[in-house]
């Protein structure tokens, strides 16, 4: 496997969509496990120590879908376990090529502060302005975007869901990002079929 190397600009957008994915209220106790036997232990995840019924972020999104919307060849997605603690869980999709370090995509599912009016307003102080998604996300409430409009947070199911596209010279990330959004949405709160 050789390692991802990032180019300057790539890893400026990488951080800030890192530092947008670690935004947990500010109010929170929440903080990474220090635990060393979860970190000797590779079966121990915060998956593991989520609610019953709490949604694999994982599981957001198939690989046919994944690449058909961003019009790429993705591997599987990857349980981020140094991101992911108490309250959270995120994963991320890379590159099916391992030279390649765009495109990349993170859902993170929180479920120990799902009020996406709280997590926006951390947002803002953090990371500057954010924008009210006005078209529909079905099955999503309060969603916004981040100031590039490549990051959307919204709440879903009863959960605080955010999804970031990390590819900054994409011209169409936007679209993409809210299609990803659609996407996860779709999967996490199924709207009953009709009739």
């Amino acid at each position: 496997m050789m390692p991802r190397l990032l180019p300057a600009w790539t890893a400026a957008a990488v951080g800030a969509a890192v530092a947008l994915a670690g935004c947990t209220p500010l109010d929170s106790d929440t903080e990474p496990s220090t635990d060393p036997s979860a970190i000797a232990d590779p079966t121990v995840s915060a998956i593991a120590e989520a609610p019953a019924g709490t949604p694999d972020p994982c599981e957001t999104l198939t690989l046919r879908r994944l690449n058909a919307i961003v019009g790429a060849k993705m591997a599987e997605g990857e349980f981020n376990s140094s991101l992911s603690y108490d309250g959270r869980n995120i994963c991320e999709w890379h590159p099916e090529n391992e030279e390649r370090s765009e495109p990349r995509v993170v859902v993170e599912i929180n479920w120990e502060y799902p009020d996406a009016a709280r997590h926006r307003e951390l947002a803002e102080e953090q990371l500057g302005k954010t924008y009210v998604v006005k078209r529909k996300i079905p099955g999503a409430e309060n969603a916004y975007a981040s100031s590039t409009r490549r990051t959307i947070g919204m709440e879903v199911d009863g959960n605080f869901v955010k999804v970031s596209f990390v590819q900054p010279k994409n011209k169409s990330g936007q679209e993409i990002t809210y299609n990803l959004a659609r996407e996860v949405a779709a999967t996490l709160n199924p709207e009953p079929a009709e009739g």
